[in-house]
């Protein structure tokens, strides 16, 4: 880590606005100031949701590890037509509806180990700011009251549509499903910055009216107030670029100045399922919680981690046949019969037969890296890590950090692990042509260069063995494999050991093999994995 700001290691991002990478240089020497859009909270958060808060989470992480001090914001939009009408449908009051699923979220990224923000605002602590920037606007002839409701002049706006690159001549022609078009707007790309009361709506009071804010004018509020009229980083998906990071810009830099609001735009890309985005609106979700059911928190950081934050992932789903697990599709709209066997089954009952191919292989690669540091730690004892070590060990962490220096490349950093993991288990498996004061100090220094990689990426910083004990029992739920029956043939089996029948032995390890268990013994006993 670095002695001071002046030292501190250059970094590049992606920028939206500019669409290149350009170097951080935040308004403060050795400060970032970091605001991002966080959910809507009317519903269980789906796997794109844990994506969007894992990007600044692990930038967060990233520029901390090197030195940086970060204020860390994201908010929580508890006022919204989706909590309305959620409310409206299930007869209960819209606050309940945003308390239940807040704390749903929460739970859920709690689970996935993401860290806190400094501060989570929500959109109803923060009405004073929000009528005062309206008013400002107003004031500044940039927005306009309408029946209760007030529009924002967006051609008054001249830099509008500088980041989504559209002319405001081309949004006007092709104004639509994403654009409200009502008739006392002046324009049609005109936006709402405060809305009129309805019945039975929650309001507030206001110098226009009982209302409510827009959505856009939500953000702009919260960020200004936390991290001022500027600040460093703004993120957020790239679904939100246009209209909603659009509209920010539009009454931030028109209250405050052409040149205020967020320096740089940094926004990850979508997770795909069946060549779509996913979307609750589209249907073809499966919650955070759907997943942790059936995977570690850690398996889905690293498996949202293996593709660069600002492209596209895609989420492969495979539909199993409950009767003979043959494959009868990848997307959650299937046939209902097997063209394999002929079974026939319900939607519900095939959505719970499904594997997640991408998912699997993260759950065993994390899986691989636990043991790998569970076998490293016993060979380095108390070795100090200092001194002469093997060569992939040694330059391990600074191309790993170099790697994240990079507008924080998580794919690359995870594959700069792969040849010190090899050589580790190399030295693990053998040794040999490397003195044992070298494989010692080799395993003492990868295993702390790994505490650093953990703090950054949010993995492999649990117990080893504690992590792969929880791992077996989730997996073994997984594949609806009966522990209990596995454990009586592992104790008839170290019986058999023990009164040195050794066919008898070896032919119970094939009926666990068969099972999809290995089994290891060793000088304390013998265990047994999948």
């Amino acid at each position: 880590m670095t002695e001071n700001a002046h030292s501190l290691p250059e970094i590049h991002l992606t920028d939206t606005l500019g669409g290149k990478k350009v170097p951080l240089r935040t308004l403060e020497p050795g400060k970032v100031g970091i605001y991002c859009c966080g959910p809507t909270v009317y519903d269980m958060s789906h796997i794109g949701h844990a994506r969007a808060a894992l990007a600044p989470d692990v930038m967060t992480r990233f520029l901390r590890q090197q030195g940086y001090a970060v204020k860390y914001v994201r908010n929580i939009t508890d006022i919204d037509d989706k909590i309305i009408a959620r409310s409206l449908e299930e007869d209960r009051p819209a606050t309940e509806v945003s308390e239940q699923y807040t704390a749903e979220y929460q739970r859920d990224l709690d689970s996935l180990g993401m860290i806190e923000p400094d501060v989570q605002p929500k959109v109803s602590d923060h009405m004073t700011e929000i009528v005062n920037l309206v008013q400002a606007l107003v004031d500044k002839g940039l927005a306009y009251a309408a029946g209760g409701d007030v529009y924002y002049r967006v051609r008054q706006f001249g830099p509008y549509g500088e980041l989504s690159g559209r002319s405001v001549e081309e949004m006007i022609e092709s104004a639509g499903s994403r654009i409200e078009v009502d008739e006392r707007k002046e324009s049609p790309l005109d936006f709402a910055l405060w809305k009129a009361a309805k019945s039975g709506e929650p309001s507030w009071e206001s110098p226009w009216g009982n209302g409510r804010p827009g959505w856009h004018i939500e953000c702009s509020a919260m960020s200004s107030t936390h991290l001022g009229q500027t600040f460093d980083i703004h993120g957020g998906g790239r679904d939100l670029i246009f209209p909603h990071h659009e509209n920010e810009i539009a009454q931030s830099q028109g209250a405050h100045g052409i040149d205020t609001f967020a320096k740089y735009w940094v926004h990850n890309g979508f997770i795909n399922i069946g060549g779509e985005k996913m979307a609750k609106s589209l249907g073809n979700f499966w919650t955070i919680r759907d997943i942790l059911d059936l995977y570690t928190g850690e398996a889905v950081r690293y498996f949202l981690m293996t593709v660069h934050y600002r492209h596209g992932l895609n989420f492969e789903v495979e539909v199993l046949c409950p009767a003979c697990r043959a494959v009868m599709g990848t997307a959650q709209q299937n046939a209902l019969r097997c063209k394999a066997c002929g079974h026939e089954t319900d939607a519900a009952t095939l959505r719970s037969s499904v594997r997640f191919p991408g998912l699997e292989e993260g759950d065993d690669r994390v899986a691989y890296v636990y043991a790998t540091l569970e076998g490293a730690r016993a060979l380095a004892g108390d070795t100090d890590p200092e001194g002469e070590v093997t060569e992939a060990v040694g330059g391990m962490l600074d191309a790993f950090v170099e790697a994240l220096r990079n507008d924080i490349n998580t794919p690359a950093a995870l594959g700069v692990l792969s040849k010190p993991l090899s050589e580790v288990n190399g030295l693990l498996a053998s040794g040999k042509g490397v003195a044992k004061d070298v494989r010692r100090r080799t395993a003492a220094r990868f295993v702390r260069d790994m505490a650093t990689a953990a703090g950054v990426l949010g993995c492999f910083g649990e117990d080893p063995a504690a992590y792969l004990a929880a791992r077996c029992e989730l997996k073994a739920a997984r594949i609806g494999l009966d522990v209990a029956k596995v454990e009586d043939l592992l104790a008839e089996r170290t019986a058999a050991r023990e009164s040195k029948d050794w066919a008898e032995a070896d032919r119970l390890r094939d009926v666990l093999a068969d099972l999809g268990v290995a089994v290891k013994d060793g000088p304390d006993g013998s265990v047994w994995t999948l």
